[in-house]
């Protein structure tokens, strides 16, 4: 089976095409232009590079979060348009569960931590077992303030490994809480890389057999609904005020 993951959750753009699981080609692209404009000329070089056509799809996986809000709307958006198109099936799975694959194979414990902004990451807890195909989830996603979740994390035990975008610049405070308890993957292994996603899409098909509505995973409101939500409390205070 061919298919085509598509990963906009964070300010990576990460594709890959793979068939039956193997990693056929990989899109990675960490700049300032923005997923709108980079997301379809790379899924046509990578396409193109691979000798494939977009027919030759059976299967969509995107990532719907959590991540930027934008950016789980645009790959989302993208992934239902093709799959119409292509009357072929979707797949939907988490980022933090993709990253997650990062690693696949080794005994600590994995800590997937997403910059959510706000001094808060997007962070899960996940283990790799000898008898599972995918990691366990340990801690369900969240958003954490880093030093509560460094601290919740040194009570577990360990040892932990760390990945995401969020984990280089937060190095030194992941050692200095945690010590010899913890590592952190190179950038080049920790940010959201498509054959990650390929992973866990093509293990989430093998179990259901089927296709899926996606919806967008937030764990928090955007900005505008905050401001939204303001605004209508607002407007009920000032109509209770009139009453």
């Amino acid at each position: 089976m061919k298919y085509l993951t598509l990963d906009t959750t964070t300010k990576v753009t990460a594709l890959a095409l793979a068939e039956d699981g193997h990693l056929v080609a990989e899109g990675f692209l960490h700049t300032s232009k923005t997923h709108s404009e980079r997301l379809i000329p790379m899924l046509d070089q990578l396409v193109h590079a691979a000798a494939w056509e977009l027919t030759d799809l059976e299967l969509i996986g995107v990532v719907r979060g959590p991540g930027s809000f934008t950016g789980i709307r645009i790959g989302i958006a993208t992934a239902q348009g093709l799959a119409q198109v292509l009357e072929i099936p979707l797949i939907g799975i988490l980022s933090l569960e993709a990253l997650a694959w990062a690693g696949y194979g080794r005994a600590a414990e994995v800590i997937p931590i997403l910059d959510a902004r706000k001094n808060e990451w997007y962070t899960a807890r996940y283990r790799w077992r000898a008898d599972k195909a995918q990691p366990e989830c340990l801690t369900e996603p969240r958003a954490a303030n880093p030093m509560a979740w460094l601290n919740e994390l040194k009570g577990l035990g360990g040892p932990f490994l760390f990945a995401g975008d969020a984990a280089g610049k937060a190095q030194s405070l992941i050692q200095e809480i945690l010590g010899v308890k913890a590592s952190v993957l190179p950038e080049y292994e920790s940010l959201p890389r498509g054959a990650y996603a390929a992973q866990a899409v093509w293990h989430k098909w093998q179990e259901q057999g089927k296709g899926e509505k996606i919806e967008p995973f937030y764990i928090r409101l955007s900005e505008a609904e905050v401001n939204l939500r303001k605004k209508e409390r607002l407007g009920g205070d000032r109509k209770d005020d009139q009453v």
